[in-house]
């Protein structure tokens, strides 16, 4: 049985952080690795609720776009207040969660 733990994706959060670390941003890049896995996390719980229930194919596709919307509105507003109003370096952020992105995709990827 696999695991559904995003491995590849925290590997990816875990080295991104400890290489700002060493440049003192850390934290931000520690700020888009979790909004990374926010974002897993809503793929996730989206996809499941769609596997429980039975729908048409057009309510499967409105459920789809809206988590779509969701999930780019908040990776927008945390990383405009992690820039904003918690002062974060935006480059560190950026890298973190682009990252951490690119690592649940490669988990998406390899669980087939």
């Amino acid at each position: 049985m696999k695991s559904k733990l995003p491995k590849i994706q925290l590997t990816v959060i875990v080295l991104t952080i400890a290489y700002f670390s060493t440049l003192g941003t850390g934290v931000s890049a520690a700020y888009g690795g979790v909004t990374s896995l926010m974002n897993t996390w809503l793929v996730n719980r989206h996809t499941n609720k769609q596997k429980a229930t039975t729908m048409s194919v057009q309510a499967s596709v409105g459920m789809m776009a809206y988590s779509v919307i969701m999930r780019m509105t908040m990776v927008v507003g945390l990383t405009l207040v992690g820039h904003f109003h918690l002062g974060l370096n935006s480059k560190a952020l950026i890298i973190g969660l682009i990252l951490g992105l690119i690592g649940f995709l490669m988990d998406k990827v390899l669980q087939r």
